[in-house]
């Protein structure tokens, strides 16, 4: 009977040897495959961007650190997912090979499992937000969003679970994934400054949109605004009028969220170059007085 027992413990014993063997030798395979995937996307992708002009590699958002940090973070969720597959089937296997009885504890675990889902719907819907979030780069750190229409603000963290902005005013927004249901993004792709420029009804509008035009292509000569800047200017001319003023209206495609700075100095400029050249502003509304 003992030798029984002991011919059953190493029969046992071997078993769950080689199950453990295999489960490391299928682990170690598997992740080297992520890991040589996640190598050739980011080989492949490198290529791509050196094959693109940096001027259009800017525009697009299209740099590799970024790239390589979203392949990174996909292979490390493959990872985790494969070890708790790997070590559930595992731990299966060795209490089926050493007599648990399994039906108990899968009956025990279904009804768990249920409880749990109830309890962690969300949770689990933010996880799955996120996971789907990072694999398509719906948004990256520095992005300038908007969200649900409601919260704008730059990313400072993309997390499985819950995203990080900061607003203009420096408040910082926790949201969660799952929360997410519209996102707009500022940051992919190019932005556009829209410089709109006020003279008094009276005033040429011809002079003014050619002083604009001069202005504007003085800009786009100079380095600084080069590197901003990935077409040049243009100036639509009237763009409305009323009693009041006379509006008129250029363009410039920039790279993304790079507009606020070529409009705030265009505007400067174009109000001096108007100043010397003598075209009146706008006049002032008239101040009303409050009665009681």
């Amino acid at each position: 009977m003992s030798q029984q027992v002991t011919e059953a413990w190493i029969n046992n014993s071997i078993v769950i040897l080689v199950t453990l063997l295999v489960a490391l030798v299928v682990r170690g395979l598997l992740a080297r495959t992520i890991r040589r995937i996640t190598r050739m996307m980011i080989k492949d992708a490198s290529g791509k961007r050196l094959r693109a002009t940096e001027i259009l590699r800017r525009a697009a958002d299209m740099s590799d650190e970024r790239y390589a940090a979203r392949a990174n973070t996909t292979a490390s969720l493959l990872r985790n997912v494969l070890d708790i597959v790997l070590v559930i089937v595992v731990v299966m296997t060795i209490m089926n090979v050493l007599g648990v009885p399994m039906a108990p504890l899968l009956a025990s675990a279904s009804i768990g499992g249920v409880a749990i889902g109830f309890g962690a719907q969300s949770l689990v819907k933010d996880y799955l937000s996120g996971i789907f979030m990072v694999s398509e780069d719906q948004f990256g750190v520095g992005d300038w969003v908007l969200i649900n229409d409601k919260i704008s603000g730059r990313v400072e963290e993309v997390g499985l679970r819950v995203t990080r902005l900061r607003a203009f005013s420096g408040v910082v927004w926790y949201v969660r994934n799952g929360d997410i249901n519209q996102l707009g993004n500022s940051s992919q792709g190019t932005s556009t400054a829209i410089i709109d420029v006020p003279i008094a009804p009276g005033a040429d509008p011809s002079a003014a949109i050619d002083i604009m035009k001069q202005v504007l292509e003085d800009m786009a000569a100079e380095e600084e605004w080069q590197l901003v800047l990935i077409a040049d200017p243009v100036v639509l001319g009237v763009d409305s009028m009323d009693a009041v003023q006379t509006k008129l209206r250029a363009t410039a495609d920039t790279l993304a969220n790079q507009q606020w700075g070529f409009q705030r100095e265009a505007l400067s400029r174009i109000r001096t170059a108007l100043h010397v050249a003598g075209i009146e502003e706008p006049a002032s509304p008239p101040a009303t007085n409050a009665t009681s």
